[in-house]
């Protein structure tokens, strides 16, 4: 960002060490440059003036113009960037202090370790939001200045996403489970039943593995599941409690390197998102 001094055509010169001179006459100030004062620390603050600013100075009286509220971006341009720039500074550090919050509480929630990050992609956005107002903790509201700017709220319209993804560990460290759930199958369904899920693992030579896969890459689940082969992933379909090849998937799990958990850690997180998706 440049910033241009657009205040008068004589640019401000301030000497840091510059020395007083001799006393002049009144007719002195006509040269453009007014006394030298003592500043802080002893050292002297010299100012060149224009000649519009002499002569007003001259004269007694200094006029200037304040722009209104509302025409100040379009009057100066490099005042409103800094607005902006300022808005979202603190904009960032109220998010940031949101997020660790309501993070904390999907923790909790959905009791997840407290030693491995959390990765939210899609309608999960939305459901931490409403996890956070249930309980009485306000998301920042993005403010005008980066609203006038074209700055929209990154995860708005994955909010009320057909599908969402929980993430546990980094992505792509050799360990690492993915939960992706059909946000509107799941929460249609913990209204109407309290019924347990089934997880059917798809491997090869497996009756089930290929509608189950073909339903979650046709599906809500496919933009979110990674199902390229290869990759040392194991896969498991979550039904609505039929192993048939006609069930109704409700989410995928992906597991890397943590099989010995998935199982456990992937139906205790749906069971809790089942409860939030009831309470909601």
């Amino acid at each position: 960002m440049s910033i241009t001094d657009v205040t008068s055509s004589t640019p401000a010169a301030f000497g840091a060490s510059a020395k007083p001179g001799p006393a002049k006459g009144p007719g002195a100030a006509t040269s453009g440059t007014a006394a030298p004062t003592i500043g802080r620390n002893g050292t002297v603050d010299t100012v060149s003036l224009s000649p519009d600013a002499v002569r007003a100075m001259k004269a007694g009286v200094i006029s200037f113009a304040v722009p209104k509220a509302g025409d100040a971006a379009a009057r100066d341009p490099v005042a409103a960037g800094m607005d902006a720039v300022l808005a979202r500074r603190d904009y960032d550090l109220k998010q940031a202090d949101y997020m660790r919050e309501a993070m904390g509480m999907l923790r909790q929630t959905l009791n997840l370790p407290e030693d491995q990050p959390i990765v939210l992609g899609g309608a999960a956005h939305g459901l931490l939001d409403k996890l956070a107002a249930k309980n009485g903790l306000s998301k920042p509201e993005l403010p005008d200045a980066l609203r006038a700017a074209g700055v929209k709220d990154p995860f708005a319209e994955d909010a009320e996403a057909e599908s969402g993804v929980i993430g546990i560990g980094m992505p792509n460290s050799g360990k690492e489970l993915q939960v992706v759930f059909d946000r509107l199958g799941l929460a249609g369904r913990s209204a109407k039943t309290d019924d347990p899920l089934r997880m059917i693992a798809l491997k090869d030579g497996n009756d089930h593995s290929n509608p189950l896969l073909g339903a979650i890459k046709g599906g809500t689940l496919g933009r979110l599941t990674d199902t390229r082969p290869g990759q040392g992933a194991n896969l498991w379909a979550v039904t609505d409690g039929d192993g048939g090849s006609n069930a109704r998937v409700l989410a995928s799990v992906r597991s890397v390197g943590m099989d010995d958990v998935a199982t456990d850690m992937a139906a205790g997180l749906l069971q809790g998102l089942k409860g939030l998706f009831a309470g909601a």
